[in-house]
């Protein structure tokens, strides 16, 4: 499979829309497109960001065996790397899955300040400061 099939297979399973994974990139709808349809090809940066959008490692999209796994030579036998099972986005709601997308493009600093920024604890926060305003 090409490269331009294997960004659609994942976008499809993923359950995006080109224009989704294109604003997330920070591109044109017809940029993406082009992507998908093989007449370019996107760059460093746009395949950093959709191995995150689509929760992926390089050599899943690039479709190339990952130097770092090892390899049983007996196919009955199980491996001694025990394979995690990515969370897709399959059964989101259409908001879900854009908050997951944006969340999965920013730097580690940015997701854990946006993680504060939501807890349980901030939320509680700002609904003391709203009560106490108000009187």
């Amino acid at each position: 499979m090409m490269l331009n099939q294997r960004l659609k297979h994942f976008r499809t399973s993923s359950g995006l829309t080109q224009q989704q994974v294109a604003d997330v990139l920070g591109l044109d709808r017809s940029t993406y497109a082009y992507y998908e349809s093989g007449k370019t090809t996107p760059d460093i940066k746009s395949v950093n960001k959709l191995l995150k959008i689509f929760n992926i490692s390089y050599y899943e999209l690039m479709e190339e065996p990952d130097p770092t796994t090892l390899t049983v030579s007996d196919p009955d036998a199980e491996s001694d790397r025990e394979d995690v099972d990515k969370i897709r986005i399959y059964d989101l709601s259409k908001m879900e899955k854009r908050l997951i997308t944006y969340f999965r493009v920013l730097s580690p600093n940015q997701q854990k300040d946006l993680l504060e920024s939501i807890s349980p604890d901030a939320f509680e926060g700002r609904k003391k400061r709203r009560k106490s305003s108000e009187n």
